[in-house]
């Protein structure tokens, strides 16, 4: 039983090791084309365990101080039952991931950027009109931004360092 248990966790770990490795990879690849608002997905969920990633260049935000950060939106469909895992990714500009929001829906991903901001707009899967559809990267990463359809209804979205 012992032995069993040490041999999933460590195809657990290898199989996260090597999603991670992965991740890089593509997410590398779409910020090295440069293409601003065009989706890219990589690989075909299956039930089996296949799984989907669908990736986004939005563009770049430049701060009060000059700082450029690459952002982009990532949504991976995973597991038997097509989770998804929706995520903001922020690079330096150098390409190195500094960290990401995780946001519950892939609805509520951001659309573009403009005047160095984020900008929400309501999509085919919603009919929100969102109280706050925008996110100012003026002063540098904003640690926390709300987003929600009315005011007080919405969630608190924080930003979470890589390491």
């Amino acid at each position: 039983m012992k032995a069993h248990l040490i041999a999933f966790m460590t195809l657990f770990f290898c199989s996260t090791a090597f999603a991670q490795l992965q991740d890089e990879e593509i997410r590398q690849t779409v910020l090295l084309r440069n293409v601003k608002e065009q989706r890219f997905v990589f690989g075909k969920w299956s039930a089996s365990g296949d799984t989907e990633t669908h990736l986004t260049y939005l563009g770049n935000i430049t701060t009060k101080t000059n700082e450029v950060f690459k952002v982009m939106t990532s949504s991976w469909h995973w597991g038997p039952t097509k989770k998804v895992t929706n995520l903001i990714l922020v690079f330096n500009n150098n390409n190195k991931l500094l960290g990401n929001y995780y946001l519950n829906t892939e609805c509520e991903l951001p659309d573009i950027i403009e005047n160095n901001k984020l900008i929400f707009k309501p999509s085919e899967c919603t009919d929100c009109t969102y109280a706050i559809s925008k996110v100012d990267f003026y002063e540098g990463i904003p640690d926390n931004f709300y987003l929600g359809c009315k005011r007080g209804r919405g969630n608190v979205y924080s930003f979470y360092l890589s390491y």
